[in-house]
Parts: C-alpha cells; sequence; structure tokens
C-alpha cells in the first residue's frame, strides 16, 4: 500500500505541483502576453482596431456599447494605451514572481483580467453565439482569473492534518478547498460542452473550417499539418460536436464521482492542450499575432491545481455524494441544469449543412480557359457547369484590351473589371420590373452612399499588364470557387457569418469575424464578409469582399484591376448594433468612423464586371435577379421570367 501510495504521489510531486509553483507560471504567462503586445504587427496605432473594435460585432446591446465606448476613448493615443498594457501585464507577472508582492498582484490581475476579459475578449463572444472550444472558447483570461483565485496565499487552518483526495490538490489547499476546485474544473468542462452544441459548432465543416482559418498565416510545415488535420474531419463536424460535447461532459463529472480523478483530469489537460496545438494554432506565437498564449496552457495548469497529492481513503464518499448530502436540494437543481443545458442548445437548429463545394475546390487556380461566356445582353443564357465561373463576361487575356475601353456584357474585359473609369454601356436589366419605391429607395440609399465613397488610390488608371490579368482572372476564379457553397444563405450562416447591415434594407452584409486578421488579406478560403440581395425570389449572394482588419491601406497585386475603397459616412443603431443609414444619423443611430478598405469579387453580372469597384445598389439588385433567370442563383418561389424591357441602368 505504501509503494502503490508513493507511486501515485510521485507525479504531481515530480512537477513541483503546489501553490506557489502555480502562481510562478500563471505570473510567467502574465509576463509573455506583455511582451506579446511590444510585437510589431500589434504595437502600432491600428491595435484597437485589431484587438477591440472587433469585439463589439454582433454582442448584444449593453456590451457592445462598453467595447465602442472604450475603443473610441483608446483610439485616440493607441499606440501609447499598448504600451500600458504591455508594461502592465509585465509587471503584474513580475509581482507574481515575488511571495511578498503576490496578494496584491493577484488582485490586480483580477481586476486587469475582468477588464481584458470585456473589452479585449468580448466576453469570449459567447453571446454572439460564433464560438467555438476549437478556437479557445470562452476566452484565455477568464481562466487566469479562476487560477488565481484557486491558488490564492493563504495559512494552512490545520497543519498537523493530513489531507487527501481532492483537498490534498494545490487548490484543494487555496480558498476553493477540493470540493470547490473540483466544481470548477466541472464548470469549465460543462460549458465547453455547450458550446458544442452551439448551431455553429454543429454544421458538417465547421471543424475544418476552423483548421483552414487557422492555418493561415503559420510557418509552412505547421500550415501543412492544420490544414491536413482539418480536412481529415471535412463533413463530420456534427459527429466531431457531439462526441467532444460528450468528452468534456465525462472530463467536468469525473473528478467528482470518482476517487481516483486522475484519469480524466489527464484526459482533460490532452484535450485542452490538443485544442491548443490544433484549433488555436500554439496562440499564434509561431506567427507573431497573438495577444496571449489561448487557453491551453493556462487549463492545463488548472487541471494540475486540482491534481491530488495523496489519494482518497477507500471509505469517504465521493466529492459528488458529500455534495448531495449536505445540498440536497443544490445538487438535484444542479444535475438538471447540467441535463437540460446542453440539451435546450443541442436543440437549436444548425445551418444547412449542404456542402456544394469541396473544400479543396476554393484553392483552383487553373487555366484561364476554364472560365467561359454565359451570358450576353440579351439575357439567353448557356452557363457553365464550372462552380468558378462568373456571370456575364469573358476573362480570357487574349480579350483583354488595354485601352481602357470596355467590352459588351457579353464580352466583358479584364481592363473594364475596377477601377478603369468603364464599364459596359449597353448593359440591360432583362428582369420584370421591381417596385417604384423599391427602385427609388435603392437610388436615393446608392447616392447618399456615394457622398462618403473614399478610394485609396482615386487616380489609379495604368493599363493592367498581362500578368496582373492574368493574375486577377485566376484571383476571381479562386474566390468565386470558395464561395460557391454559399449560395444558400443558410450555409452562411452556419459557417458563422452575421448581417452586420440591416437585414430590412434589399443588399445585406454578413461578416465572420474571424477572418478578419492580417493573415487572410484577399485569401479566397476565408472571405471576410459575403453580400446577399433579397429579390422578390429569394436571397441572392452577390458578392463576395475582403476587408482590411485595420486602418490600414490594402494591397493591389495586380494593380488597378482589384482597388479598394472606404465609407465615410455610416450610421450604426444603438439597438442591433448594425449599420442602418446614412450620415446625418437618425435618432438611435450614431456616426461610425470611416470603415477599413474593402474591395469585391461581384457573383452577379454587374456592368463593370467582377471586380467593379461598387456599383449602384439598383443594379446590385438587378443583377442578383438576372443571376435568378439564368440558373446561377437558387430561388425560393420560381425563377422570375426573362423580358426585355424594365429599368435600364449604367454603371
Amino acid at each position: 500500500m505504501e509503494s502503490s501510495t508513493r507511486a501515485y504521489r510521485s507525479i504531481p510531486e515530480r512537477f513541483h505541483v503546489n501553490r506557489r509553483s502555480l502562481q510562478i507560471a500563471l505570473g510567467v504567462l502574465w509576463i509573455i502576453d506583455g511582451l506579446l503586445k511590444f510585437q510589431p504587427a500589434l504595437f502600432k496605432p491600428a491595435f484597437i482596431g485589431i484587438a477591440i473594435r472587433p469585439m463589439a460585432i454582433g454582442q448584444p446591446t449593453l456590451i457592445a456599447s462598453a467595447i465602442n465606448h472604450m475603443g473610441n476613448f483608446l483610439s485616440h493615443e493607441a499606440t501609447m494605451w499598448v504600451a500600458v498594457f504591455g508594461l502592465g501585464e509585465i509587471a503584474i507577472g513580475a509581482a507574481m514572481l515575488s511571495r511578498r508582492t503576490v496578494k496584491p498582484a493577484l488582485v490586480a490581475s483580477f481586476i486587469w483580467g475582468a477588464c481584458v476579459y470585456l473589452f479585449g475578449e468580448g466576453l469570449g463572444m459567447v453571446f454572439t453565439g460564433h464560438t467555438s472550444p476549437l478556437a479557445g472558447a470562452p476566452g484565455a483570461v477568464c481562466f487566469y482569473i479562476l487560477l488565481g483565485v484557486m491558488v490564492w496565499p493563504r495559512e494552512e487552518r490545520e497543519p498537523a492534518r493530513v489531507l487527501v483526495g481532492a483537498d490534498s490538490s494545490a487548490a484543494g489547499r487555496g480558498p476553493l478547498g477540493g470540493t470547490g476546485a473540483l466544481l470548477v474544473w466541472a464548470a469549465i468542462w460543462i460549458f465547453e460542452a455547450v458550446l458544442w452544441m452551439l448551431p455553429v459548432n454543429r454544421t458538417s465543416n465547421a471543424v475544418t473550417n476552423q483548421m483552414s482559418a487557422t492555418a493561415h498565416g503559420q510557418p509552412g510545415w505547421y500550415a501543412h499539418l492544420l490544414t491536413a488535420f482539418g480536412h481529415a474531419f471535412t463533413g463530420a463536424g456534427v459527429s466531431v460536436a457531439v462526441i467532444l460535447s460528450a468528452a468534456s461532459i465525462v472530463i467536468g463529472l469525473g473528478p467528482l464521482i470518482s476517487r481516483r480523478p486522475q484519469a480524466f483530469i489527464g484526459l482533460g489537460i490532452a484535450l485542452a492542450l490538443g485544442y491548443w496545438v490544433t484549433g488555436q494554432g500554439l496562440g499564434e506565437l509561431l506567427s507573431f499575432g497573438g495577444t496571449d498564449a489561448a487557453n491551453g496552457p493556462i487549463i492545463g495548469l488548472i487541471g494540475l491545481s486540482i491534481l491530488p497529492l495523496m489519494p482518497a481513503r477507500a471509505s469517504e464518499p465521493t466529492p459528488a455524494a458529500r455534495l448531495m448530502s449536505r445540498y440536497p436540494v443544490g445538487a438535484i437543481v444542479g444535475v438538471l441544469g447540467l441535463a437540460l443545458v446542453p440539451l435546450a442548445v443541442a436543440v437549436i437548429p444548425a445551418g444547412s449543412q449542404v456542402i456544394e463545394a469541396s473544400p479543396t475546390a476554393s484553392h483552383s487556380s487553373g487555366p484561364v480557359s476554364a472560365l467561359s461566356s454565359t451570358t450576353g445582353s440579351s439575357g439567353s443564357s448557356s452557363a457553365s457547369s464550372s462552380s468558378s465561373t462568373m456571370p456575364g463576361m469573358s476573362m480570357s487575356p487574349s480579350s483583354s484590351s488595354h485601352s481602357g475601353k470596355g467590352g459588351s456584357a457579353h464580352s466583358m474585359n479584364m481592363s473594364a473589371m475596377a477601377g478603369l473609369g468603364v464599364t459596359s454601356a449597353d448593359w440591360k436589366y432583362t428582369g420584370p420590373a421591381l417596385p417604384a419605391a423599391e427602385v427609388n429607395e435603392l437610388t436615393v440609399s446608392s447616392d447618399e452612399q456615394d457622398k462618403g465613397h473614399l478610394m485609396q488610390t482615386p487616380g489609379c488608371t495604368t493599363a493592367p499588364t498581362d500578368q496582373q490579368v492574368l493574375g486577377a482572372t485566376q484571383y476571381v476564379q479562386a474566390v468565386s470557387a470558395a464561395v460557391a457553397k454559399y449560395k444558400n444563405l443558410s450555409v452562411a450562416l452556419g459557417d458563422g457569418y452575421f448581417p452586420i447591415t440591416t437585414t430590412s434594407y434589399p443588399v445585406v452584409h454578413y461578416l465572420n469575424i474571424n477572418y478578419m486578421n492580417t493573415r487572410d488579406i484577399m485569401n479566397p478560403n476565408t472571405v471576410d464578409s459575403l453580400v446577399y440581395a433579397t429579390t422578390p425570389y429569394g436571397p441572392v449572394l452577390v458578392a463576395a469582399m475582403f476587408l482590411m482588419p485595420d486602418q490600414s491601406n490594402g494591397p493591389m497585386p495586380y494593380g488597378c484591376l482589384v482597388q479598394w475603397h472606404a465609407h465615410t459616412n455610416l450610421c450604426t443603431s444603438q439597438t442591433t448594433h448594425q449599420i442602418d443609414g446614412l450620415q446625418p444619423c437618425a435618432v438611435g443611430s450614431v456616426a461610425d468612423p470611416p470603415t477599413p478598405f474593402m474591395t469585391h469579387v461581384w457573383q452577379v453580372p454587374v456592368a463593370g464586371g467582377p471586380l467593379a469597384i461598387d456599383p449602384s445598389d439598383l443594379q446590385v439588385v438587378e443583377a442578383a435577379i438576372m443571376a435568378q433567370q439564368r440558373g446561377l442563383a437558387p430561388t425560393t418561389t420560381g425563377a422570375p421570367p426573362a423580358t426585355e424591357v424594365s429599368t435600364v441602368t449604367s454603371g
């Protein structure tokens, strides 16, 4: 018996797991977080736009308002504040390394951690419904606070007493006691189980998409490993969510119902580190983009903190049995909550799981000849079966004109695709007439938008080279192939896109906040925003849109063919936190700062081609109907008839 006990005790003893060593480990993590603030990619004025402002998107009113106000306050001296944040975290961590200053350091970490969790992590984005344990939900800093509480220094009340089981662990000797520490562990993992049941995590490619997003910007070998891992779960997102949710429940409850909890704790530590290595990309430490080490290491430390130094006596009841005997009503309510909450979340319908394009399709950059002409101005259709075909134009470099002259709708050349000031003069709308009120609304709105239209390169008219034409063609092809699966709006919603402009207007922009970072700019596999037009026949994907994650200029690898613009006169509702109008703002809305620069790849036959800068909203809706006429976009009430009358517009 003695030998087996010593063998058991040797594991935590070998790693010196006690309250003091965990305090030091927590301090080291705070120091690392502080040093990360001084990375060149982050130590700049744009930090607020990268790290704080996006946390407000999709949040409840009160939370979003608080984050927006803080972002506005910090943006005036952003670089100074980044330095203050970094130095403050380093100071907190350094103070934890000394016994004499560990208590004030922990208090400071609780206050600062709460601020970071709200303003820097948006409460883990839990209230948006678009978060995943694989990606690091519910955030790292909340676990910093939990571990700090669990290892708070205190004097032993009964030094002569031999502690066993949960009470003998490092956290068990802290203020929460052994059972309290196990309840914290259970709460962490039950919450992870609930998060796995969110609709966004129960889509067929949820894991694959997350791994694809994580891989971008990583070193080549690591990116390849992450991508291969993600592809292994193609179509299996629902099964993975259910399995990992069940595993999380077992990990959380196991130490409460067993006298030998080390197996459950070890599994939890292994799973947390597995998330860290895969979906969290090691906290982006290798790509120099992370602001903290993510939550894998800190959950591992929490697991170590509850690891018993001495096994429980066989005669003693399990922690769960003790709780049931002392607090029967509370225990019963807790059990019911554990059963009902995950089930309640699980019955929320997930997005459509129809996969219209394989994950590898988005990497397409094949020959330009793969794109064929699909339509003429008369509205007749000879649509190609290729998902990457852009309606209404031929994009062969041999047919492009470098003179800046535009072609007709059935022979659109690449030089007319963007900011060369040329659109098809004979572009015609071939669908049924729209209601006069809608035409007026779309026209007036576009005219007002134009007043706040800011071009990154307003005088860009340089004729593209053949190589730029070829590159732009392949770029359009790859983006169109990647977003083909989002022709159905429900698929986009299931993959994490949510509306950032009011859905009461016929043209709606949807954003995936996970892709708003410097490593995914113009990446076909991580399209920041999707634009849908609502026609009488159903929603139509009209554009893929890339946005800069900050106020810096967008890249122009294809010369003037791909240009960037921003909007300077938008308003955001203080209730829905969606863009809902133009300045001067109506009551209940506030003026927005200038948007980041953005660029489109159009998926419907607008007059300026797939890289047109910003056609009118009226033309976008009309082009959406034309795409439905030609079978290039889904309909909910049947395709509209093709006509030669109706509104005629030009870009």
